[in-house]
């Protein structure tokens, strides 16, 4: 256990605040004996006269009540002034290159974490990443830390230089290896993998790799992986055609022009990779426009698992995500940072499902919906 100081307030207020914020997350309860201030000291990583001033504090304004040969102890009747402060989780997002309000899977991370902060009575403010905003609210002494949900590469320097200060922060639906930033995410690299590996084992050897805006980790994972995996079995670079999109959600009309060219190849791709929920429909209208079919002609497989997904049609292959257990996971990273505890593991993977369905079937022998343009394959 130990706090991560920032220089921006003295020690001995940053311990009242972090007794304050155990007692008001339950981590210290009414009746309890704080450890001896030397002990203290110790574990928190301060001086005994820090935790020393910081406890007197505390005991004034009647959240502590100190006793001879007893020692610290958490009040019975803690005063209303503590117990009506709304202390604060920072949640930062911008989309990641989509809608989040009507993202399927911004909004879910958003409900897990809302849902996992009510019981404990924290306040969650949403914001960008504008420096200025988050700067203006770390002033606050009813902050506890932030949650940076799908940050872009922009945006790690600046997750980066709030961990050095002491800042708690936890990083949710993003990670990297050279981070030191703790991290909470599915496995984006090894799903894609998988998903690459299922259509190999079908028959398929002519593919489509269509993702979101590569300056986002989820889309540059779910590319490496899906990539990877089929050059790794010695599927030519000829046979693979990749897109990215400037959003996760949508097919711009370039794209869908390049797409439909390789489409009417006569040895076209046939099977699709689309690395996001989004982008498979929008990539299924393409191919119905075409007068194609799902999985005749080419199969199809997502990423996201709303339930609109088993009422496509066909209903949709696609990766399913943990995103209520993520949000709550990262939440509780982001509480054991707050407590001082160290991050163990540094960067935590949840597993993705693979759900199997109706947009995905060996490649036919011949497919004579496809049209000849007698053109040579555009480059990947």
């Amino acid at each position: 256990m130990g706090i991560r100081f920032s220089a921006e307030a003295p020690r001995y207020v940053q311990v009242r605040q972090w007794v304050e914020r155990q007692i008001l997350m339950g981590q210290l309860k009414p009746g309890d004996v704080l450890p001896p201030e030397r002990e203290l000291a110790r574990q928190l990583g301060v001086s005994p006269l820090t935790v020393s001033r910081a406890l007197q504090g505390l005991a004034q304004e009647g959240v502590l009540i100190r006793k001879r040969r007893v020692g610290t102890i958490v009040a019975e009747n803690l005063p209303p002034m503590l117990l009506q402060r709304a202390f604060t989780v920072m949640a930062l997002g911008t989309g990641a290159g989509t809608r989040q309000p009507v993202d399927f899977y911004f909004s879910s991370l958003q409900r897990s974490i809302l849902n996992a902060l009510a019981p404990l009575g924290l306040r969650t403010l949403w914001l960008g990443y504008q420096i200025d905003q988050i700067e203006r609210n770390l002033l606050s002494s009813e902050f506890v830390g932030v949650l940076a949900i799908a940050p872009a590469v922009e945006h790690v320097p600046l997750l980066q230089d709030l961990y050095r200060r002491g800042i708690p922060v936890v990083v949710v639906g993003a990670s990297d290896e050279s981070w030191q930033i703790p991290s909470v995410d599915t496995d984006n690299y090894r799903a894609a993998r998988e998903g690459a590996e299922y259509l190999l084992g079908l028959g398929h050897r002519r593919f489509i790799g269509l993702f979101g805006a590569l300056e986002t980790f989820n889309s540059r994972d779910r590319w490496r992986g899906f990539r990877d995996a089929l050059l790794e079995a010695g599927i030519p670079e000829a046979h693979l055609w990749t897109f990215a999109t400037p959003y996760a959600d949508e097919i711009d009309e370039a794209n869908r022009e390049a797409i439909r060219t390789v489409l009417r190849l006569p040895d076209g791709p046939t099977a699709i990779f689309a690395g996001g929920y989004y982008l498979a429909l929008a990539v299924l209208q393409v191919i119905r426009q075409m007068g194609l079919r799902v999985p005749d002609d080419v199969s199809l497989i997502g990423f996201d698992d709303p339930p609109s997904a088993a009422l496509a049609t066909p209903p949709l292959t696609t990766f399913r995500q943990p995103l209520e257990q993520l949000g709550a996971c990262a939440v509780q990273r982001l509480l054991e940072l707050a407590r001082g505890q160290r991050p163990e593991p540094l960067h935590e993977f949840l597993p993705i499902e693979l759900v199997v369905r109706a947009s995905t079937a060996p490649p036919r022998t011949s497919n004579p919906a496809r049209v000849a343009p007698g053109s040579s394959s555009p480059a990947s």
